[in-house]
């Protein structure tokens, strides 16, 4: 492909070109498979030549001729890398796409997998690996000091004598392994010195083994010491928070003394308060010094699954894409302020759920499709966060875990909860979402490092017609204190009206 850009160099050009290759395979392939499919390709390019046209012929033939169903690459063609510098790298493959070897990875890149493995796995496994690691290098190093010593015995001294003196030559080898690898160096086993024979060269295989060995192992006390260091950084960066295991949602009754606080005496049946969703979080180290988590945050989104997304994939043309109220990318991605507008509305009016974003895929049904649509909090934010804090969520006609036509139907009450739904079944049946994801963000008051921890609540996790009970106390000197023990533990709302529980 050619690139003739005015501004761009002859050498920007060829080292920002494009190499196209015409594919038949299509669908995505598992390692083993792709593996089959490497091996064949090799076979039949060494028993057979093609040219280019050819290669397009069988594609199309493949494919019933169908030149719409042809699968291209687009390689990025990077410049010629001379010897030494793939002798630095460690990258001998004849050809580098986008980084990526086309024979496999380079060393580095598979260092960096398994150094993030190593992140993900807990401290015993990583401790066994890391002695078993040891114990190998120790061995492996043990018998070329073995080697050595045979080959002169006056080049390894054990407690004086000359090396395998004692009979037992592999053990004293494993002595001067693991003392020279760790650079303890304890002097029982040890390499001969300048005294001991008189030519400066005649131990020099057994100096050249030792030397390489304690230099591998001071590397290697530091890789593990810095990976121990990165994995007890990520656990300090782990909010000591918990969040409670049910979600719950009062209602109707439930909010009546709290909505006749702020709304005043109303003799209006109708004008029911829209329910609440709440969770709470308690802060585990609340009775320790320097335990607070300072500008503590909350980001919630929910995820609302395919079932519930018919309605609203109308309305996502790439018409409607490309318009004023959103932007479309080249992933299906879209965000919104006013997706959930109902054309049906009078006067445009539309129920604003902030920002919205979906991952619609056109060609598969591999994964499910979702939107995650964030969620108003009150409070979302905590500047001084201590023992307990209780997360609410008003259902009213901007919350997005509403279906559509509850949402509308809360707009035409003047924004109150409708009297025909105040029921804990019409509730759930109002409801439209699969996940919630919560986001604990802040900053430790003991390190000042930021700290996060994150929860997902599932549909099954709600409770309707409940209410958290009370987990805080004062214990005899006065100091208030969380029973941390109850943080799941609820009742039925004042008023009545929870679901059953036990059936």
């Amino acid at each position: 492909m050619s690139n003739n850009h005015p501004l761009m160099s002859d050498k920007q050009r060829s080292t920002s070109s494009l190499s196209i290759h015409v594919r038949s395979q299509h669908t995505p392939l598992t390692l083993k498979e792709r593996l089959k499919l490497r091996i064949r390709n090799l076979v039949a390019t060494t028993t057979k030549a093609r040219t280019g046209s050819a290669k397009n012929n069988d594609d199309l033939e493949a494919n019933g001729g169908a030149a719409r169903s042809i699968q291209y690459r687009l390689d990025r063609e990077q410049p010629p890398v001379g010897f030494l510098k793939r002798l630095l790298t460690c990258r001998f493959a004849r050809k580098v796409r986008s980084g990526v070897s086309t024979h496999g990875m380079s060393a580095n890149q598979t260092l960096a997998i398994y150094l993030h493995w190593m992140f993900r796995v807990n401290f015993l496994f990583l401790f066994g690996l890391m002695w078993l690691a040891f114990v190998g290098l120790t061995i492996v190093f043990a018998g070329f000091i073995a080697i050595a010593g045979k080959m002169d015995p006056n080049c390894v001294q054990v407690s004086g004598n000359d090396f395998g003196a004692a009979g037992t030559p592999f053990s004293d080898a494993f002595a001067l392994s693991w003392t020279t690898f760790t650079t303890v160096g304890y002097g029982t086993t040890n390499t001969a010195l300048s005294h001991n024979h008189s030519n400066l060269f005649k131990c020099f295989w057994v100096d050249f083994v030792c030397s390489v060995e304690a230099l591998l192992g001071i590397i290697y006390s530091g890789f593990c010491g810095a990976i121990l260091f990165g994995k007890i950084l990520r656990v300090q960066s782990s909010a000591q928070v918990v969040f409670s295991d049910p979600l719950l949602i009062r209602y109707g009754a439930g909010l009546t003394t709290e909505f006749e606080a702020m709304a005043g005496d109303s003799t209006d049946n109708d004008k029911s308060p829209c329910p609440v969703l709440e969770f709470r979080i308690v802060n585990k180290l609340y009775g320790d010094i320097g335990g607070e988590i300072m500008d503590a945050t909350l980001n919630v989104v929910a995820s609302v699954g395919k079932d519930h997304l018919k309605p609203m994939s109308q309305r996502f043309s790439r018409k409607n894409l490309t318009s004023n109220h959103g932007h479309y990318d080249s992933n299906h991605s879209y965000a919104s302020s006013d997706m959930d507008a109902d054309p049906s509305t009078p006067n445009g009016d539309s129920a604003e759920i902030g920002d919205t974003f979906s991952n619609f895929d056109e060609e598969t049904n591999i994964t499910d499709k979702h939107i995650f649509s964030k969620m108003h909090v009150e409070p979302s934010d905590h500047p001084f966060f201590k023992r307990v804090w209780l997360v609410k969520h008003v259902l009213d006609q901007d919350s997005p875990i509403l279906k559509p036509r509850v949402r509308r139907m809360i707009r035409r009450n003047g924004g109150h909860w409708p009297q025909k739904l105040n029921s804990y079944t019409s509730i759930r049946d109002s409801l439209q979402f699969n996940q919630i994801l919560v986001s604990f963000n802040g900053v430790s008051n003991a390190s000042s490092i930021d700290v996060y921890a994150q929860r997902i609540y599932d549909f099954y996790d709600l409770n309707i017609g409940y209410q958290f009970v009370n987990i805080l106390y004062r214990d005899e000197d006065g100091a208030v204190g969380v029973d941390i023990d109850l943080i799941n533990d609820v009742r039925e709302q004042n008023g009545g009206g929870g679901e059953p529980l036990l059936e």
